[in-house]
């Protein structure tokens, strides 16, 4: 099996993978915060006065670092807005552009989850590798994600 895909980065399928990708750190930043919030705010009811320093604390960890979390990795994807070729086989799978080529054995990858437009292929909690499925069809899709799935890949659909 041998894929090719060229493709420049679309702002949509890079928010959604990086949404997809982040989730669990975003999650964990965003109910910290929201403790800190509901600590302050009880802080308040207890008569001991609103602890501010622990409200802002909780804001920029409810709100601030998700939303930089998501907006730096997007806004440095979209900048570089290369031309990028996606090359699927049976060895891993490799990317190109102008600037640089990375290959990576399929060992290097844990999981597979198949979104809306493209599979994200998973190295770790917050590593991974968004590739777009616009130019294949659904044949060759369940082709990759059959190969994926030999070499011992956890598929998930989401």
């Amino acid at each position: 099996m041998f894929l090719q895909i060229t493709a420049r980065p679309d702002p949509r399928l890079v928010a959604a993978a990086l949404r997809h990708g982040l989730r669990r750190p975003v999650l964990i930043a965003r109910l910290v915060g929201w403790a800190a919030i509901g600590l302050a705010v009880l802080h308040e009811f207890t008569g001991n006065g609103l602890d501010i320093p622990l409200l802002v604390i909780g804001v920029l960890l409810a709100v601030g670092i998700p939303l930089l979390m998501i907006n730096v990795s997007a806004r440095r994807t979209l900048d570089a807005g290369h031309l990028t070729t996606y090359e699927i086989s049976d060895g891993g799978l490799a990317l190109s552009n102008a600037e640089s080529r990375h290959a990576y054995a399929w060992t290097a990858f844990t999981t597979v989850d198949r979104l809306a437009g493209q599979l994200v292929f998973g190295r770790s909690r917050a590593r991974f590798l968004p590739v777009p499925t616009a130019g294949l069809t659904p044949a060759q899709i369940e082709q990759v994600l059959g190969t994926a799935a030999v070499h011992g890949l956890q598929i998930r659909h989401s």
